[in-house]
């Protein structure tokens, strides 16, 4: 889809789209590393409502016990694949600020915008690494 999407809007000879487990087949450093991770707790994906629940993918839903399992693997790995002055974004659940904003600073990263959906709702957190 990533790929149509390219060549769709005449990026397709700049596009490379790489399918890995997170950073796993990862290699190089990037400007801007961007995610919507999955962020919804394990226990919460059955009640959501039916237009999400059953045309979004599982994987594309469940973030483990307690939502945050795809935010520790990013920040834990961000780090080594963002050149200097790079930033990353990650989009968060309504109620994700503080626990997710605490698991890039505990590895080294720092909080430089944040950002709110139409809802007023804290949606997005943008970090630098280092302090």
């Amino acid at each position: 889809m990533a790929h149509a999407n390219a060549e769709r809007n005449g990026l397709g000879e700049r596009f490379a789209a790489v399918e890995s487990d997170w950073f796993g087949a990862i290699v190089g450093k990037f400007d801007i590393i961007v995610s919507n991770p999955p962020y919804i707790q394990t226990e919460v994906v059955a009640s959501l409502a039916p237009e999400v629940r059953d045309h979004d993918p599982a994987l594309a839903l469940d973030g483990g016990a307690d939502g945050l399992d795809a935010y520790r693997t990013i920040a834990e790995h961000a780090a080594r694949h963002l050149a200097e002055g790079g930033i990353v974004g990650v989009e968060i659940g309504y109620d994700q600020l503080q626990v997710v904003g605490q698991l890039f600073e505990d590895e080294g990263f720092r909080v430089i915008d944040r950002v709110k959906d139409l809802g007023g709702n804290d949606r997005a957190i943008l970090f630098a690494f280092g302090r």
